[in-house]
């Protein structure tokens, strides 16, 4: 899946395939699964309540967008911090966060809803 998703004004284009699980463990030495899993459980409308959360959802979610952007188009963006040095605030608008988390998981969730359909 392909989208444009805007981060603090600037638009990025991400993409999400099958190479992209292996491309945010080479980039981070994580699972990208486990990352998503973990993040579902936040309560976004109320994360500033804990800055520790708050803290690991920072820097989890610009690590997915930042290996989807390189896999989309990777003259987007330079290096890890360059990205990250270029927003200026991550949370004035949050749906950047929802469309990053749904093109992350879209190569996932189209096999998913193939196999229940077939239940």
């Amino acid at each position: 899946m392909e989208k444009t998703i805007r981060i603090d004004g600037k638009d990025y284009k991400m993409k999400s395939s099958a190479y992209t699980q292996f491309a945010y463990k080479n980039e981070t030495g994580r699972s990208m699964l486990k990352d998503i899993t973990d993040l579902q459980y936040v309560d976004l409308k109320n994360i500033k309540d804990n800055l520790d959360i708050l803290d690991s959802l920072n820097y989890t979610i610009l690590q997915i967008a930042y290996v989807m952007i390189k896999e989309a188009d990777d003259k987007q963006v330079g290096s890890f911090e360059e990205f990250v040095k270029g927003i200026s605030d991550i949370y004035g608008d949050i749906q950047w966060i929802n469309d990053t988390i749904e093109v992350a998981i879209s190569p996932l969730s189209k096999g998913l809803s193939k196999k229940s359909e077939a239940n």
